[in-house]
C-alpha cells in the first residue's frame, strides 16, 4: 500500500500540470473565435470605417477601446487574460518545454471545436487535419523528448557516478 500511495502522490503534480493546460487550452481556445465574433458586429464596423478617417495613435486608441463597450467583446476578453494568468502559473509550476507547446496545441484544437460549434467554415478541410496532426506530433515529440532528459543530460555531459549516469 505505501508504494501505491507514494506512486499516486508522485503523480499528483503531474495531473495538476495536465489539468491546467487543459485549462488554459480551453480559456485561449474557445475565446478565439467568440472575440472574432463579438468583434465583428455592425457597430464595430462603423467605428472602424471612422478609423479610417482618423489615423491619429490617440484617434485609434480610442476606436479600439470602444469594441469593449459590447459584452460579445469583454466577456470573451476576459475569460481569455484569466487563461494567460492560469498560463503564468502553470509555468512557475511545470516544465517550460512541455507545458508552452502543451497549452498552444491544446488551444489551438479548442479554437477549432469552438469554431465547428459555432458554425464557422473551414476553408481547406485537408490542410486543417495535416496541420493539427502535426502539431500533434510535435508535442508528443516535446513530451516524449522530456521523459528522456535527464538520462540524455548525463550522457551529454558524460557525468557517470559507478558506472550510472547520474
Amino acid at each position: 500500500r505505501i508504494s501505491v500511495r507514494y506512486a499516486v502522490v508522485a503523480n499528483a503534480p503531474m495531473l495538476s500540470d495536465l489539468l491546467s493546460a487543459i485549462l488554459v487550452g480551453a480559456l485561449w481556445g474557445c475565446t478565439n473565435p467568440l472575440l472574432r465574433r463579438g468583434s465583428s458586429g455592425e457597430d464595430v464596423n462603423i467605428v472602424a470605417n471612422e478609423g479610417d478617417r482618423d489615423k491619429s495613435v490617440l484617434g485609434s486608441l480610442v476606436l479600439n477601446l470602444l469594441k469593449f463597450r459590447r459584452l460579445a467583446v469583454l466577456l470573451p476578453y476576459l475569460l481569455n487574460q484569466l487563461g494567460s494568468i492560469a498560463f503564468y502559473r502553470l509555468l512557475a509550476n511545470s516544465d517550460l518545454t512541455v507545458a508552452v507547446p502543451a497549452c498552444n496545441a491544446l488551444a489551438l484544437a479548442f479554437s477549432v471545436g469552438t469554431a465547428r460549434v459555432l458554425g464557422e467554415k473551414v476553408d481547406n478541410p485537408l490542410m486543417a487535419i495535416l496541420g493539427s496532426s502535426l502539431v500533434v506530433l510535435g508535442v508528443s515529440v516535446c513530451v516524449a523528448s522530456v521523459g528522456d532528459g535527464d538520462s540524455n543530460a548525463a550522457a551529454i555531459s558524460g557525468h557517470t557516478e559507478g558506472g550510472r549516469e547520474l
